[in-house]
């Protein structure tokens, strides 16, 4: 059998996937992290009038180094009633629409008082200086926000200055998990000697969580073939995406492959070329999508962030679809063995990244997760890491950045 690459296996799934196009109308204040569900038009210039940059005097260019009468006050927010003459200037606030006849701005530290309402400006006025000119930020008809775009702080504020108090979003995806094996239990039951508590609820409903979308919780099921079909059934009757974890591999108590099967799902995928997370299956059942991610703690979160995410992302209509990653110089030098992609954790620090466990540690083991704050996921042609070297880290606790390029390690 010939397994996917990280990289085939993420190609195959967005190829599959196609946006599940439902938005709704949501106020500014609620928008952080939604993507948009449509492009945005400035209908309004920045800034939509000319005004004064700086606390000082609107005046003519002509009138450099001569001393001028000071006619009127302009504050922000006042209509101008007055024109800037020659011989004349209008002490004007920052923020003040800039009144009919004005050049230039002289800032106040540069005017010398020579009488009552009279000043002298300074000898050098360049045309147009310190005056913010009407859309020379932004005109009326640019594009200001693409369909798809995640709207955060700074972009809510782009839609507040057009008067857009509301944005139709997509709707978030809800997304089902379900543990399973009978070695897991949940922490809140006891545990026997040769039991495990249940961590991957925890950490893929959290990350979900983190990561925009609804996640909702349908229990643990057991090694028990018929029970484990009823729950994914009814998990993807009342979701729009369902993620099951253990029982993928070939062992004899292994029945998650089965329980879809007999729900007539598609398969897009079992076996992934890929460590830590070899027997990651993907596919389709009832119409939704599915993910069955190994029961190892390393393994579901990095197939999680590798696979899953972008795929949903991209479900729920992001353009922003990878996971972001970042540049970092390689602190210890380590081999990689193998002929496969491989993950591995480590932390990023000042600019460095510190592999973990000096890359010694096992995918069903939890530490080491809690003691990264990052993975790099290396291509299988790479078998050596030198120290010192540049390459691509992501984090564990960030937003998607980049709708262009994955952050494989090639």
């Amino acid at each position: 059998m010939t397994f996917l690459s990280i990289n085939e296996a993420l190609k195959l799934l967005l190829s599959k996937t196609d946006i599940l196009d439902q938005s709704e109308n949501i106020a500014l204040f609620h928008c952080l992290g939604r993507a948009l569900s449509e492009e945005i038009i400035a209908k309004r210039a920045l800034p939509p009038f000319d005004n004064s940059a700086m606390d000082g005097y609107a005046v003519k260019i002509k009138d450099a180094g001569k001393v001028v009468k000071v006619t009127d006050t302009i504050f922000a927010g006042d209509a101008p009633k007055s024109e800037v003459k020659e011989g004349e200037a209008i002490k004007i606030m920052t923020g003040a629409p800039a009144p009919k006849g004005a050049e230039a701005v002289v800032m106040i530290e540069h005017i010398t008082q020579t009488g009552e309402n009279l000043i002298k400006l300074p000898d050098q006025i360049a045309p147009d200086q310190h005056i913010r000119l009407m859309g020379e930020e932004l005109k009326v008809g640019v594009k200001l926000l693409r369909k798809g775009e995640r709207l955060n702080a700074i972009k809510s504020a782009l839609l507040a200055s057009q008067g857009i108090m509301s944005a139709n979003v997509y709707r978030r995806l809800k997304i089902a998990v379900i543990s399973s094996g009978d070695e897991v239990v949940e922490p809140w039951q006891a545990a026997s000697r040769f039991q495990i508590f249940n961590t991957n609820a925890t950490s893929l409903i959290l990350s979900l969580e983190e990561a925009g979308f609804i996640a909702h919780y349908e229990g643990l099921s057991k090694d028990d073939p018929k029970g484990l079909s009823q729950k994914i059934e009814k998990a993807l009757t009342q979701n729009d995406a369902l993620i099951v974890t253990g029982g993928i591999s070939a062992g004899e108590a292994d029945y998650t492959r089965g329980a879809f099967e007999s729900l007539n799902c598609e398969i897009f995928f079992h076996g992934l070329n890929f460590k830590p997370g070899k027997p990651t299956m993907a596919g389709k059942a009832l119409g939704k999508l599915f993910f069955a991610l190994p029961g190892n703690p390393l393994s579901a979160l990095a197939n999680l962030h590798m696979l899953v995410l972008p795929t949903l992302r991209k479900m729920q209509g992001d353009l922003a679809i990878y996971s972001d990653f970042c540049i970092a110089n390689n602190k210890e030098r380590f081999e990689i063995k193998g002929d496969r992609d491989t993950a591995f954790l480590g932390c990023f620090r000042s600019g460095e990244w510190q592999i973990a466990r000096g890359g010694k540690y096992g995918s069903g083991m939890l530490l080491p997760l809690a003691e990264s704050n990052s993975f790099a996921i290396f291509s299988k042609n790479i078998s050596e890491v030198k120290e010192g070297e540049s390459i691509k880290i992501i984090p564990l606790d960030r937003f998607p950045g980049s709708a262009l390029e994955d952050p494989i390690n090639r």
